[in-house]
């Protein structure tokens, strides 16, 4: 029997996706392009697709995510563009109020007709959120403590008609939201420390986890779905963040790195790196994907782990980690979200099923 597993696209809503590099393909940072590759990844049949969030740009050469487009604000517009794919948005939970984030995103599933989902990001880089007032000086345990109660009370004014809260960080004395969500809007996170993977156990529907095959990658996916199993939800979903570098061939995905790698923006990544540096109460404790930064000259100028190949041996290296690691989804990051994702919906995804794993990606195209 096929193992069916969701996948979705991290859309690039910010300025050069995930390539840091002044070779990076067309990604601009605007709705404009968001639409476009919402609208493609619709087409291709994924199941959702999720914008970021951010606050500053790593200061570099490349401005890598130097233009944004708020991932709250974009989530309405792209459901008013597309009919049936989920679209979910960022918040962190030092911006937003439990009681506001609640009314948006009950807004926001009135609007889509409960195609909505949640991105909670507890934030660990100092840079990102102190120039604008939004670094909270609480220890990486704690900032997942407060998490719990803020999506605690979010919940409760999701299906509650009067909300009383009297929470350790939170309160709450006869809340009213109306209209409340039809259907509760999915909650995910990625957090991949010991407690952010129980954060997102207790709290949330989903668990991202940065994808690359190693045996830490497999560890923590096979222990987040344990940890489900024993809090008694079954429903519960772990998915691999996967970055991929295709071509036409193997020769030419390598040749294709390589060129990113020929202009990686080091003083944008040394930027990024001090944001977590200053991080003088969670940097032991943050996940390997955010401390990749800190390699200096041996950063590659893509996401850790990347998986490199053809179009065709693609599905079977992106099938090894679904198989090895339990994966109920997977989560795609590309240069080019346009001819890429476009290759990869056509031609690879759909070959999943030769090992056993079946997509909606190019089923019914």
């Amino acid at each position: 029997m096929a193992k069916e597993i969701q996948a979705g696209v991290f859309i690039p809503t910010v300025r050069s996706g995930w390539v840091h590099s002044t070779n990076a393909p067309h990604a601009p940072g605007s709705f404009k392009h968001a639409l476009e590759v919402t609208r493609l990844a619709e087409y291709l049949g994924f199941d959702f697709v999720l914008s970021p969030q951010n606050w500053r740009a790593a200061q570099g050469p490349h401005r890598f995510w130097g233009d944004t487009v708020d991932s709250i604000a974009a989530a309405g517009a792209l459901s008013q563009a597309t009919d049936r794919i989920n679209i979910w948005c960022t918040a962190h939970i030092s911006v937003h109020k439990p009681a506001a984030i609640a009314k948006i995103v009950a807004s926001l599933s009135e609007i889509s007709e409960g195609r909505i989902g949640l991105n909670v990001v507890t934030g660990g880089n100092y840079m990102q959120l102190y120039p604008l007032g939004f670094w909270d000086d609480m220890g990486h345990d704690e900032r997942y403590d407060v998490a719990q109660d803020w999506v605690t009370l979010i919940r409760k004014y999701w299906s509650e008609a009067v909300v009383t809260h009297d929470g350790p960080y939170f309160k709450a004395d006869g809340g009213i939201l109306s209209p409340r969500p039809a259907r509760r809007p999915t909650l995910v996170n990625a957090g991949a420390s010991p407690r952010g993977l129980k954060f997102a156990v207790d709290s949330c529907d989903v668990a991202f986890l940065m994808g690359g095959g190693d045996a830490k990658f497999i560890e923590q996916s096979k222990m987040a779905k344990r940890m489900a199993k024993e809090a008694g939800k079954p429903d519960f979903k772990v998915m691999g963040a996967m970055t991929i570098i295709p071509g036409e061939t193997q020769e030419a995905a390598q040749a294709l790195l390589d060129h990113f790698e020929a202009g990686v923006d080091l003083q944008g990544l040394a930027d990024l790196a001090s944001g977590y540096e200053k991080n003088t109460k969670g940097f032991e404790k943050l996940s390997a994907s955010s401390l990749a930064p800190l390699g200096g000259k041996d950063y590659k100028s893509v996401m850790p782990c990347a998986i490199v190949g053809s179009y065709d041996n693609l599905a079977e290296k992106i099938a090894r980690q679904v198989n090895e690691a339990e994966l109920d989804g997977i989560l795609l990051i590309v240069p080019d979200y346009i001819s890429h994702l476009g290759q990869l919906g056509t031609r690879t995804l759909p070959r999943l099923a030769e090992y056993g794993i079946k997509c909606k990606v190019g089923s019914t195209l």
